[in-house]
């Protein structure tokens, strides 16, 4: 996840935060810290809580709204006038998200197995997250989807150690405690980095299964590691390949 500042100046990042169809003023200042672009995992979304007294959403301490997401358009489903269209889109980082987008376009719309860029305003529908989507675009190289993914790491690791900073839990020398030990490493508990670590040995494209990287990893229960891998997958650290089962390290060596 990567937090792009807005405001001010010519907008250098190229996205400015847009307000939801219908809301007027108001809305605006019930969220006046709610600012930037978060580029993050699908995952993240769906594992941060809808705060209705704040209107936003939040991530361990991170409060946010706007989102940039990349992913597999896995089904879509146009509208009888053709201006509304709702994509299922999956970054492998967990369970799929409904994107909605009004737009104009004239060219050819986009087509399942497609990855895209999408930026837009989460919001809640029957209970599940979704994003309305300001702007889609087509991925043209396979550059962008590895930028996305170092930004989502780089911006992970910064929440964590904004959090840390916030609990406490930094910057405490002589103090030693089950929370200073849980973040260790960059904010990594030590079942994390060991599977890391494991997963960048892989030597082929299906990596390993949850079962031997267990096996590998005998100094932590099966639903450590089980966890670790859950957590990882989520945040971009490790991704699943031919299977839910298998993984593999993003930055594998």
């Amino acid at each position: 996840m990567a937090l792009w500042e807005q405001g001010g100046g010519d907008g250098g990042n190229g996205f400015q935060q847009r307000k939801a169809g219908g809301e007027g003023d108001p809305s605006i200042g019930q969220r006046p810290t709610v600012k930037g672009v978060l580029t993050c995992t699908i995952a993240t979304i769906l594992n941060a809580k809808h705060s209705e007294s704040d209107n936003c959403f939040v991530y361990k301490h991170f409060k946010f709204n706007t989102v940039m997401i990349m992913g597999l358009i896995q089904d879509l489903n146009h509208e009888v006038n053709g201006s509304l269209a709702t994509y299922n889109l999956n970054d492998h980082s967990g369970s799929s998200i409904e994107i909605k987008w009004w737009h104009d376009d004239i060219g050819e719309p986009l087509k399942p197995f497609t990855y895209i860029k999408v930026v837009g305003q989460v919001k809640v529908f029957a209970g599940k997250p979704h994003v309305v989507a300001h702007h889609v675009t087509q991925m043209k190289s396979l550059n962008e989807l590895i930028a996305h993914s170092i930004e989502c790491v780089h911006a992970s690791m910064v929440i964590r150690k904004q959090a840390a900073i916030i609990n406490g839990t930094t910057n405490r020398p002589g103090v030693a405690n089950a929370q200073q030990i849980s973040t260790v490493s960059h904010g990594f508990t030590p079942v994390q980095i060991a599977v890391v670590n494991f997963l960048k040995t892989a030597t082929t494209s299906k990596g390993f299964s949850t079962t031997e990287t267990s096996k590998q990893l005998k100094q932590f229960s099966e639903n450590q590691v089980r966890q670790a891998l859950e957590f990882l997958s989520g945040e971009g650290h490790i991704y699943s390949t031919t299977d839910d089962d298998h993984f593999r390290a993003a930055n594998n060596n």
